[in-house]
């Protein structure tokens, strides 16, 4: 692309001192101009985001640089009003984020409040490996106590976060039979796998299922763990399954490799060739749009699935190229999404380091949106999500299986055709006295992504 192709040539010079005689005995084609490293990244931000950025027609012509103290602002200054989702991060960060490393106890938390109305604080997942799994905690445990203070109190003095990211706390959990456990755990660098759980579900786990079916709850679409789903697409291919629960409730995109490697597998052959994604660019290189580079088509694999029905289950917190995944099946194949609207994020970025094409060690990498994702009826651009065919509240007090209320409702489905009913409402909140939300992964204005290469 033009912007990532251009070179300028540069000289730069460390000068102690200068006299003003030393520019005046020079002739105008012996002035050298000294161009500062700063100004070397805030120039890539401003011709990046002319050019590849997909409004790039509404970013001012010129922006005063000397006005932003630090790149992250001067980047900021270029996203246009209707752009909630570029951002930009330290290369330190995007080379954590692709090995699936960050410090942390290794859960995730999050309250029942819009069904339930229950505020109490609950794990809605937790990775294995992890200071909080190796201590026996689930999804569906509740946090009652952080240092022996009632969690809710901290809530109340908008100091949670800050307890939590203290590198050694005393836990007090409720597990799921409501029984209290204390431990001390100190948090640590952790390394994740792209999916929570793989299962086949049969008659054993849930009685009156005809057939066995997979259950997938995959979390981040990440390039560099492509066995995760090569090797649970290989237990569903064994058990012969019809029906995928394909839960992507929390997962907020990731890479469009693990992407096309995902939807190769569960596409019935009737979709072979189709187009699963399409990517639309800006006016400048709309050329891109039909290359099959930019292009996510069905090329089915020696261990593909034969399914009949593909059941997704989605929340807000399912972003970008997870909704790829289920804008693009719909046309494809009998789809049926579950749980409730998804986040709205119906494009994408290209991964551009700085230095530009320095993928190993940038100083920082840069995503911008620079397209749109449709299916291949030309169907996309659903910025407030995608709602559900069948909608229910999240259930938090189980874990992950057939005991949980999405998976089960599925399962229901299977075996009796319809949906059961939505789960009974408590008469009152757990909670008691104070009412106040934790955040969760989707409130932050990074949230989701769907992300590749430039085309070559």
């Amino acid at each position: 692309m033009k912007y990532y192709m251009k070179r300028k040539l540069l000289l730069f010079l460390t000068i102690a001192i200068l006299s003003p005689s030393v520019f005046s005995s020079c002739t105008p084609e012996e002035v050298i101009t000294v161009v500062t490293e700063k100004q070397k990244q805030y120039n890539y931000v401003s011709e990046m985001m002319h050019d590849v950025y997909y409004w790039y027609k509404d970013v001012p012509a010129t922006i005063n640089a000397t006005n932003y103290v630090t790149i992250f602002d001067y980047f900021d200054a270029h996203l246009v009003s209707q752009d909630r989702w570029s951002w930009m991060m330290t290369g330190a960060d995007y080379l954590d984020n692709k090995a699936g490393t960050s410090t942390s106890y290794g859960a995730s938390y999050a309250q029942a409040i819009d069904y339930y109305n229950d505020y109490g604080i609950r794990v809605r997942y937790v990775f294995p490996n992890t200071p909080l799994s190796e201590n026996g905690v689930k999804r569906g445990w509740e946090l009652t106590h952080l240092n022996g203070t009632p969690v809710m109190d901290l809530v109340r003095l908008n100091t949670f976060d800050t307890e939590m990211a203290k590198t050694t706390n005393s836990f007090t959990f409720k597990d799921l039979a409501g029984v209290s456990k204390t431990f001390t755990a100190s948090s640590r660098v952790i390394s994740t796998r792209s999916f929570l759980k793989a299962e086949v579900i049969t008659s054993a786990e849930f009685p009156g299922l005809p057939r066995p079916v997979g259950y997938f709850n995959y979390y981040t679409f990440n390039a560099t763990m492509l066995s995760d789903i090569e090797q649970a697409m290989a237990t569903f291919k064994t058990a012969g399954i019809k029906e995928l629960i394909l839960d992507l409730r929390y997962n907020g995109g990731g890479d469009g490799e693990a992407t096309a490697l995902l939807s190769n597998y569960i596409a019935p052959s009737t979709a072979e060739g189709k187009i699963v994604a399409r990517r639309e660019h800006n006016d400048k290189y709309s050329k891109y749009d039909s290359e099959e580079s930019t292009i996510t088509r069905v090329k089915r694999l020696a261990g593909s699935l034969n399914l009949d029905k593909l059941f997704i289950l989605g929340s807000k917190g399912t972003a970008s190229a997870s909704e790829v995944i289920i804008n693009g099946f719909k046309p494809l194949m009998s789809v049926v999404q579950v749980g409730s609207t998804t986040y709205g994020k119906p494009n994408g970025m290209y991964v551009l380091p700085y230095p530009a094409e320095n993928y190993t060690s940038p100083d920082y990498v840069f995503l911008p949106i620079c397209f749109f994702s449709v299916n291949s009826l030309g169907e996309g651009h659903y910025v407030d999500g995608i709602a559900p065919d069948q909608s229910r509240p999240d259930d938090l007090y189980h874990d992950f299986g057939a005991n949980e209320d999405w998976v089960k409702s599925c399962l229901t489905y299977i075996s009796t055709g319809s949906f059961p009913a939505l789960p009974a409402k408590p008469a009152a909140a757990p909670s008691a006295y104070f009412r106040g939300k934790v955040a969760v992964d989707e409130d932050s204005p990074n949230y989701g992504k769907y992300v590749s290469r430039l085309p070559k």
